[in-house]
């Protein structure tokens, strides 16, 4: 298995390669040093992360490189989706996040979470990520002075507790002006269609993994004291 995750993370690493010569091919002089130089600093970022352990267990290379493989499609995904939506999540991607009685921010889209000192041993990593900000689902709706982030976070596959129910799901995340004012469970998967404001009310329609349509409205002028909530074992 950690062969077969390891010939995975080298294909993710070509996919990669040939979107990032594509997007600079489309682009200005000015344009491609600056996606250069944000590519070298993505590199510098996420070799460190990478690098950081998984524990000692069997499969903590496999992990590893099922890490890495994440990593590299996010960044696939970064370099390929419209450049309105990858201006957003680059807006986002180190947004403030309220989960559990505490704030975390994000680390290049990523919601890493610090293992309990009482549940720590020997060996293991000292934080793991729990969650992931979908790329694709990424938006900026301006309203007058204020900016609305609309985002979804779901959680990760490493380590995440594999049952159904509340924590395993989709949360749509609303920031105000950089405030996460607004966090909603919407389903394993979603498909979002339109996204609209009117005042401090935004609604968003997304069609759920049953292909039902569905609209949410949130009252932005008022924080949501909702946490996202993640099923991990870290948290339990």
């Amino acid at each position: 298995m950690t062969g077969a995750a390891g010939e995975m993370v080298t294909v993710a690493e070509e996919r990669m390669a040939t979107a990032l010569e594509y997007k600079l091919s489309t682009l200005s002089k000015p344009e491609r040093i600056k996606l250069l130089l944000e590519q070298t600093a993505w590199q510098r970022l996420m070799d460190r992360r990478n690098a950081e352990p998984m524990g000692d267990g069997s499969i903590a290379p496999m992990m590893k490189n099922q890490r890495a493989e994440a990593r590299l499609k996010n960044r696939f995904l970064e370099l390929t989706v419209a450049e309105e939506i990858r201006q957003a999540f680059i807006a986002m991607r180190d947004a403030p996040v309220r989960i559990q009685n505490r704030t975390i921010l994000l680390n290049h889209g990523e919601l890493d979470f610090s293992i309990p000192a009482d549940r720590w041993e020997e060996g293991m990593p000292k934080s793991e990520t729990v969650g992931q900000l979908q790329i694709p689902f990424c938006r900026i709706v301006r309203n007058g002075k204020d900016a609305f982030w609309i985002g979804v976070i779901i959680p990760t596959n490493y380590g995440v507790v594999s049952s159904f129910g509340e924590g395993t799901e989709s949360y749509l995340c609303i920031w105000r002006n950089g405030e996460n004012t607004a966090n909603s469970l919407i389903g394993k998967k979603v498909k979002i269609r339109d996204i609209s404001i009117s005042g401090d009310m935004v609604k968003v329609s997304f069609l759920n993994e049953a292909g039902r349509f569905h609209q949410k409205e949130f009252d932005c002028g008022i924080a949501n004291p909702d946490p996202v909530k993640i099923n991990h074992w870290t948290m339990n």
